[in-house]
């Protein structure tokens, strides 16, 4: 008996092995999001929407075929089951590629084309106009962060190019009693910094830093010092400044957006700027 209970444990490691290595990954090539459902079907329930560029594993194929036509294009191809971070269920493989997929986000200006690598977005939209617009809005996905991303400038035909980020932040401040809290959140800016410039044409955008965090709840604190002071007293402002955690109670920071400013210079020195906003989810 116990002899049988080894083999069948050395058979179920097997077939778990050999399963893993079965399962192929997959990444997500559909600009716009591939529908994830619990049949292989395109009556099925929606499960979720799978990201452009999103990695997936692919378990097993069916023999489901399916043929739909995409801006008068046919793409061919057949349902396949997958496994993602939070579901298993089936997708139309036509929108899948075996190679990692660069989530690049693309803006259009007169003479400036500005890409951005490797950005979630929560609505997909990858193509953005600037050429008449002065603003463009990016909708960040909750997975995502627009910090620490590539910004590459292509066919530019520019004079010169300047770009600088800034983060909107909000700061409040709660206390157990009541009339120590802060009636709203109070949002401030951050000074324009000029991003890093990796290459002639590729910039990084700034990270945020704790030592950064720290500063700001020490300035926060400042322009809130009246409101503060009213409301819970002197010794209440003086215990904020001991924080030296961002979890610490009772104050709380959040960043709402961050900001990527384009200064363009033509060749007759006429300067135009354009602005990137980058709207970040609340977690």
């Amino acid at each position: 008996m116990k002899n049988l209970k080894m083999i069948l444990a050395i058979v179920f490691v097997c077939n778990l092995v050999i399963a893993n290595a079965q399962q192929e990954e997959a990444y997500v090539a559909a600009e716009s999001g591939l529908s994830l459902r619990d049949q292989p079907d395109v009556s099925g329930k929606m499960l979720t929407k799978l990201a452009y560029g999103e990695a997936i594993g692919v378990l097993e194929e069916t023999d489901k075929n399916l043929v739909i036509l995409d801006a008068g294009e046919r793409i061919s191809g057949k349902w396949v089951k997958v496994e993602t971070r939070n579901h298993i269920g089936y997708v139309f493989d036509g929108y899948l590629s075996p190679n990692k997929i660069a989530r690049t986000i693309r803006l259009k200006l007169n003479s400036l084309n500005v890409e951005i690598k490797n950005l979630a977005t929560s609505d997909y939209k990858r193509n953005h106009d600037l050429k008449s617009d002065d603003v463009a809005t990016i909708n960040v996905d909750i997975n995502d962060s627009p910090e620490g991303k590539e910004i590459v400038l292509v066919d530019n035909d520019y004079k010169h190019v300047s770009l600088f980020q800034r983060y909107e932040n909000s700061f409040s401040f709660m206390s157990a009693d009541a009339k120590c809290s802060s009636n709203e959140w109070k949002t401030f800016d951050t000074e324009w910094k000029p991003l890093k410039q990796l290459k002639s044409n590729t910039f990084e955008t700034l990270t945020y830093t704790e030592k950064d965090w720290l500063n700001f709840i020490e300035i926060a604190t400042k322009d809130l010092k009246d409101d503060v002071v009213d409301k819970c007293g002197e010794d209440w402002l003086a215990y904020v400044k001991t924080i030296d955690n961002l979890k610490d109670f009772p104050v709380s920071v959040s960043t709402d957006r961050v900001f990527i400013k384009v200064i363009l210079t033509d060749f007759e020195n006429n300067v135009t700027e354009k602005i990137i906003e980058f709207e970040t989810p609340k977690s």
